[in-house]
């Protein structure tokens, strides 16, 4: 029994209809979720929810306005203590607020998708990254963590970047590899990866022929991506977690003290100092005994290869950055024996590859000995710690560092 062409016809425009209503359906929903971005993205309370850690949406928009400074870090973001940065900034007493990214164990491989995932957006922004120097003293970077801060979509929309350089993207593909938690059961981003990473004649002709599919796949987790941001902004609002932070008019913004914002600080982490009663390491090694160990650490340190990774994709996206370090934690590496002459070599090797790739770095070597910088043995700061990262941050964002001033604090 033949179909005759009317019924054919009939399919058809009831299939072009289906079409038409399910892409309205789609282009309605994804308009929705932009507004919703648009509209609350200052509020983004959840600091740690997935959409903002794993997704791009959040992270684009915060990157698209010029009222918002996105700021990479790791665990010193968890820890609520006084001055620190996201609820200093939170009410814009400057003129912007900040955008913290980033929770336990975000090392620079992280950093690389996340940045990598913002894509255009970089161009000609303003980013902070804030670097923990235990990172740099394990060879290895923790698989757990690290899978724990990967993103799929992040990395897929990084690696099929075109505006990023071949050479970069096969860098990143090869590192990304080593850890097969970030990638297990999408069989497209480990396809990208191996074909990026070996970057042959023949792997390059796959990869085009399945441009097609892995757009559409991309398109997918986008939408996805969207609704979930939205969703996460809706909530936080429910829960009563909401802060108006939409930007101040110039002639409504607080003049801030910074003098006596300092003596707050030093104040309140005195009184944290004494309530925790931290006891002092004691000495287990003589100076010196622990410095080939610990410079075995450090200068084989994965980090290193992973962070000039991102300063890489930093130059290429044409981002206007500025990378500040914590000091180390002398008390402990005094009492693993480890010299001030072993301790200087991270310095050297930060103040290197920054210089390398033109990016102003501030670190603040000069607190190692303060007892109130850091609000325990970890790398997480204290209010005065967190005083001079706001100080440094304003000054960057209104653009008064000046190259003198970019240094050793």
């Amino acid at each position: 029994m033949q179909t005759s062409p009317s019924n054919s016809r009939t399919h058809l425009s009831a299939l072009g209809i289906a079409a038409t209503i399910a892409a309205c359906m789609v282009f309605a929903c994804f308009v929705w979720a932009r507004n919703i971005q648009e509209e609350r993205l200052h509020s983004v309370a959840p600091e740690f929810c997935d959409a903002k850690l794993h997704g791009v949406a959040l992270i684009r928009e915060a990157f698209s306005r010029p009222d918002t400074l996105v700021f990479l870090g790791s665990s010193e973001l968890i820890p609520t203590v006084p001055m620190r940065g996201v609820d200093f900034f939170s009410q814009a007493p400057t003129g912007f607020s900040m955008f913290p990214v980033g929770k336990a164990g975000t090392t620079a491989l992280s950093v690389l998708q996340k940045l990598g995932g913002a894509g255009d957006t970089l161009r000609g922004k303003k980013v902070v990254l804030s670097l923990s120097p235990s990172f740099f003293q394990n060879e290895q970077v923790d698989a757990k963590y690290f899978a724990g801060n990967s993103s799929k979509l992040q990395t897929k929309e990084f690696l099929w970047n075109t505006g990023f350089s071949e050479e970069l993207r096969q860098a990143a593909a090869q590192n990304i590899l080593r850890y097969p938690q970030a990638y297990e059961g999408d069989w497209m981003l480990e396809f990208t990866l191996r074909r990026l990473a070996d970057s042959k004649r023949a792997d390059r002709l796959m990869l085009a022929l399945i441009w097609p599919f892995a757009s559409f796949d991309r398109a997918v987790c986008r939408l996805q991506d969207h609704v979930e941001a939205s969703l996460a902004l809706l909530n936080a609002s429910d829960d009563d977690q909401m802060v108006d932070a939409s930007p101040l008019p110039i002639a409504k913004r607080s003049v801030v003290n910074w003098d006596e914002l300092l003596k707050k600080a030093e104040a309140q982490s005195k009184a944290l100092a004494a309530r925790t009663a931290r006891k002092p390491f004691k000495v287990i090694r003589d100076k010196g005994t622990g410095d080939s160990q610990f410079l075995s650490r450090l200068k084989n340190a994965e980090e290193w290869k992973h962070f000039e990774l991102v300063l890489r994709l930093i130059r290429e996206a044409g981002a206007e950055p500025l990378v500040m370090s914590m000091p180390l934690h002398v008390d402990v590496l005094e009492a693993q024996g480890v010299s001030p002459d072993a301790r200087s070599y991270f310095g050297k090797q930060l103040r290197g590859l920054t210089q390398k790739y033109r990016v102003p770095l501030v670190y603040f070597e000069k607190h190692e000995n303060d007892p109130v910088f850091f609000v325990d043995q970890f790398d997480h700061i204290g209010s005065k710690g967190w005083w001079y990262y706001n100080k440094v941050v304003d000054d960057f964002y209104h653009n008064r560092l000046s190259p003198g001033s970019v240094a050793s604090l």
